[in-house]
């Protein structure tokens, strides 16, 4: 039973000693340059996320065009389907 006790408070004593490490190497506020590096950061963020939106509407008008194009050429297909079937019936 002694053993017990001795071993819960070696352990009660080490937990104490780690977390007062924690919370003394833990501070409440940010300091300015931790400020200055966040600030940064969202500014960069922000930067990246006009980027992603630019990239994603000149997508958008690419895969337009694209199905213009496609568009035109099923027609200038189907018109040539056309005349050859009434070549293949003036003959």
């Amino acid at each position: 039973m002694k053993e017990k006790r001795v071993g819960l408070s070696a352990l009660l004593v080490a937990f104490l000693f780690a977390s007062s490490l924690f919370v003394a190497g833990c501070s409440g506020k940010a300091d300015a340059e931790q400020m200055r590096q966040l600030n940064s950061l969202k500014e960069e963020y922000a930067a990246l996320q006009r980027e992603v939106a630019s990239k994603e509407q000149a997508k958008s008008n690419l895969q337009r065009e694209i199905a213009d194009a496609n568009a035109k050429l099923k027609k200038c297909s189907d018109d040539q389907e056309i005349v050859k079937q009434r070549l293949a019936n003036w003959k």
